[in-house]
């Protein structure tokens, strides 16, 4: 069961489309973004949320089991890993 503040967190990155940086969290819940990245790091580690190098944040099937959601099927997964591979620069 997620905190409060992990709670609002994810429907921040729920409103948001799934995926969220860290500084518009911040700036929604009007928290140092200090406070929320160590937020986030825990939620990370619980596997409630994906972070990523980018500042990222995409909910995780834990995530959204805690949002009373169904967890998205294994083949969303891959279905979301070549939309993400399209946005990619090459150089």
């Amino acid at each position: 069961m997620p905190t409060p503040d992990e709670a609002k967190i994810l429907k921040i990155i729920e409103t948001e489309g799934g995926e969220c940086g860290i500084g518009r969290i911040a700036k929604k819940m009007r928290l140092d973004p200090g406070y929320v990245r160590i937020i986030l790091r825990s939620m990370g580690e619980n596997d409630i949320i994906d972070i990523f190098r980018s500042g990222k944040v995409r909910i995780a099937d834990k995530g959204c089991v805690a949002l009373g959601k169904k967890p998205k099927a294994a083949s969303d997964g891959f279905k979301r890993y070549l939309e993400d591979r399209a946005k990619w620069k090459t150089f």
